[in-house]
């Protein structure tokens, strides 16, 4: 059930709200960046209704790339496939989810071909499976401005499994030889996750590595706003030094600052809100990216969340998004 929750997080608060409105006005100085959206082909869609998954909007909130920019109302996005979750039995009992991944694959490349001043692809493996290093040189021949999204939850990846360390380093190395952008949800739920996981990263997989860029999905965790959040950003903090200074890491505050509950996810108190300002401050404004975890948010409703329920001032959202306009080589 813990690896379904990431499923849930930004599915139930869709298919609970009547409509997903853009109240961004097209007077506003902001350009909005959202560095974490996601996508679904109608194939992901049909065999998630299979096995009793539920949609409660339209399918082209998030199969149609018209529909998911005029929601989600950002200058750019960085869209996200989610073939990974056909190497999760909990999400496909079916057979050749190989196949299913790379359809999942070919449905994102050639939905943002559409807008390609707009949509950046993120391409999905499982970082555990020996082709996926294969699969990632075949989506990059088919577009070399794609990034890479790998998911530590849904692929199950202990990097304390000396295996899993192995597997990952390849294709961190293969990330960056083809300068690849990483946009990495690390949590994997395990209830010993945390100081360790993000020690190996650092100092088994970073630390020889070629120049990358990573940006650290929801903080580091799977969302919300818990202890397990505040433990990841002291962690990372205290080891941010021992980053060579030739990577570029970010967190993304996608699905974080939640003002409404999600399945396995409170919403934030005020007081809580109060407390991730502070978090927020030791990670630092400049190594922040903005992101919305679409559908859960559009980008607007969560600009104001940031303004008014966290108390980001107009100066501190700025930097954020100057920051994400740059991750996008914008």
């Amino acid at each position: 059930m813990r690896v379904l929750l990431f499923l849930y997080l930004f599915l139930i608060p869709v298919c609970c709200s009547p409509k997903l409105t853009n109240s961004h006005s097209k007077n506003n100085e902001t350009q909005l960046y959202d560095c974490h959206v996601h996508l679904m082909s109608p194939g992901l869609i049909s065999d998630w209704k299979a096995i009793g998954i539920p949609f409660g909007r339209t399918e082209a909130n998030y199969f149609n790339i018209d529909t998911i920019l005029s929601n989600v109302g950002a200058t750019k996005i960085d869209l996200i496939g989610m073939g990974y979750v056909y190497e999760n039995p909990e999400y496909f009992q079916g057979e050749n989810p190989k196949e299913k991944l790379q359809e999942e694959n070919d449905y994102l490349l050639e939905t943002t071909s559409k807008y390609p001043s707009k949509v950046r692809p993120f391409i999905t493996v499982n970082p555990l499976r020996d082709y996926s290093n294969d699969e990632i040189e075949r989506c990059f021949q088919s577009n070399k401005g794609i990034g890479l999204k790998l998911h530590f939850n849904a692929s199950q990846v202990y990097l304390t499994e000396p295996e899993h360390l192995e597997k990952v380093k390849s294709i961190f190395e293969k990330a960056s030889e083809l300068q690849l952008p990483i946009l990495l949800h690390f949590d994997n739920w395990h209830p010993k996750f945390g100081k360790d996981d993000l020690a190996l990263l650092v100092d088994s997989v970073l630390a020889n590595l070629r120049p990358i860029k990573i940006n650290m999905a929801h903080f580091g965790t799977s969302g919300g706003f818990s202890d397990k959040t505040k433990a990841f950003i002291v962690a990372y903090e205290k080891l941010r030094d021992k980053i060579s200074e030739r990577h570029t890491i970010y967190l993304d505050i996608s699905a974080v600052a939640l003002d409404k509950n999600s399945e396995g996810m409170n919403k934030l108190s005020d007081e809580e809100f109060k407390i991730l300002n502070t978090y927020i401050h030791k990670i630092g404004i400049k190594h922040i990216l903005f992101g919305t975890d679409y559908p859960l948010y559009n980008a607007s409703k969560y600009e104001e969340i940031l303004l008014q329920k966290v108390g980001l001032n107009k100066k501190e959202i700025q930097i954020i998004q100057t920051n994400s306009k740059k991750w996008m080589n914008e």
